[in-house]
């Protein structure tokens, strides 16, 4: 099977690609998963994978009013009521949106809501961000387990593929999201910023002036909508941005595993480069490859897979 959903056709200017639809499955087996998309780096939808949270079909706006109407969260340089929030995006619009995203890291500003998304989806370990003998400070970028709120009209501001090249799970649990996704041999067209690889130069992306960005023109993507219930696995180096078709609740969480470990490694000392570390980059690159088979052999017996959440 190709490790790639996007392949070339033949044409004349060998630029026409076809695009593998993004599967929507039920009942798949871990190790269906692990084979044909996994480490395939394929996306697929999962219609059950988060079907064992307590939060499943029970994440509504009326439920976190009668819950946490006046749970005071910071957005935007603010402080706001959940309540506000969820008033404002009821009202947007795609001619007048609401602030998004409105995210915020479950741990730090939600803790209550940490066994509603227990246990941890089997498809999604093991992870491992949670091994004791991985520095937690490698991670200090990375906002993981966040909930998500929008509203109609509501649009991520920008392109990009996850942080330290993880792969991201994204649990539509309210309401319809659209993804716009592009294969990670589709990054040459879409200007990655030179000092945040993981990011994207292009402005207004949902709507580019390819004047501007000529490049961007040639770039091959897809959407995909996401409905309540429903998981999108997106693999490591997937380029992607979304925006709310309604009112939207959606928890996204990001995993390390043995399959993503050799880019994980590449952008840890990569980015200590960028920022005039060099030695320090290399040294815990070394570090971590020689890491490598101490966390294949704790994998092995059951380690980094972790049920619930961290709550620190």
């Amino acid at each position: 099977m190709s490790a790639n959903p996007v392949s070339a056709v033949a044409t004349a200017e060998n630029r026409v690609e076809e695009l593998s639809p993004v599967e929507r499955l039920t009942g798949l087996s871990v190790d269906r998963f692990t084979a044909q998309y996994r480490d395939c780096r394929r996306p697929v939808i999962l219609s059950d994978a988060a079907s064992a949270w307590p939060a499943y079909r029970k994440f509504t706006p009326d439920w976190f009013r009668a819950h946490f109407s006046e749970k005071v969260v910071r957005l935007q340089s603010r402080n706001w009521t959940l309540g506000e929030i969820l008033d404002v995006l009821e009202h947007s619009t795609e001619d007048n949106p609401g602030p998004y995203p409105c995210k915020f890291e479950i741990a730090r500003d939600f803790p209550e809501l940490l066994g509603e998304v227990s246990p941890r989806m089997a498809h999604s370990l093991p992870d491992r961000q949670t091994h004791r003998l991985v520095p937690s400070r490698l991670f200090s970028g990375v906002n993981n387990l966040e909930i998500f709120f929008g509203g109609p009209g509501g649009r991520f501001p920008y392109l990009h593929y996850d942080l330290m090249h993880e792969h991201a799970w994204i649990t539509q649990l309210h309401g319809d999201k659209e993804f716009t996704v592009y294969a990670p041999d589709q990054e040459r067209f879409l200007y990655p910023n030179p000092d945040e690889p993981w990011q994207s130069l292009i402005e207004n992306h949902h709507d580019p002036d390819f004047a501007r960005y000529p490049l961007a023109r040639q770039a091959r993507s897809q959407k995909v909508v996401v409905h309540a219930g429903e998981t999108l696995f997106l693999p490591c180096g997937w380029w992607h941005t979304a925006r709310s078709l309604n009112l939207t609740i959606s928890v996204a969480f990001d995993q390390l595993g043995p399959d993503n470990w050799k880019d994980f490694r590449r952008d840890v000392k990569d980015t200590r480069a960028r920022r005039g570390k060099p030695m320090l980059g290399a040294a815990l690159n070394i570090y971590l490859t020689l890491l490598t088979p101490v966390l294949a052999i704790a994998e092995r017996f059951g380690a980094n897979r972790p049920t619930r959440w961290d709550k620190h």
